[in-house]
């Protein structure tokens, strides 16, 4: 089975900008809870508005990193180079002997599944073991791996 780069890329681009709107709509709530009059303290141990300021904080860090998530992905889009070798912005198919599997090597949002066409690509950093194993990495080449200690091999059988 062959993967469509483009459906891939377009996919991708979809489900962060919903991680955007998700993120958002989580730390626009965590604000309101925040700044409610129900979250004033009303005794020196009452740590419910804390607790909300905390969270609103948290909240809003994590829709600045699904932002920065998405432009570092546009970047690599737009200049990305697939040759011969696994870089950033590669969507590698790997064949073990639990059938194939598709991954796409992303500066970020390592763990993102999209399904394109019924075919489920996971976002891996080079971060990551996989992800590490693959970088520099042509077509026929083999990786192995030691995850839990369970040996699993992959062949490259192609990169878009």
């Amino acid at each position: 089975m062959t993967v469509n780069p483009e459906l891939i890329w377009q996919s991708l681009f979809v489900e962060l900008t919903r991680l955007i709107g998700v993120a958002k709509d989580g730390a626009d709530r965590a604000h309101a809870a925040a700044t409610d009059k129900e979250a004033i303290a009303e005794n020196k141990y009452d740590t419910r508005g804390l607790e909300a300021s905390y969270l609103a904080h948290g909240q809003q860090e994590r829709m600045a990193q699904c932002i920065e998530d998405n432009a570092l992905f546009d970047e690599l889009y737009r200049t990305k180079q697939i040759g011969d070798e696994v870089t950033l912005g590669a969507i590698v198919t790997l064949e073990s002997d639990e059938g194939l599997r598709y991954v796409l090597i992303g500066p970020s949002a390592g763990g993102i599944k999209l399904v394109c066409d019924e075919i489920e690509v996971l976002v891996i950093t080079p971060q990551s073991p996989l992800g590490s194993a693959l970088m520099g990495k042509s077509v026929d080449g083999e990786v192995c791996l030691n995850i839990n200690n369970k040996s699993q091999h992959f062949e490259i059988l192609a990169i878009d």
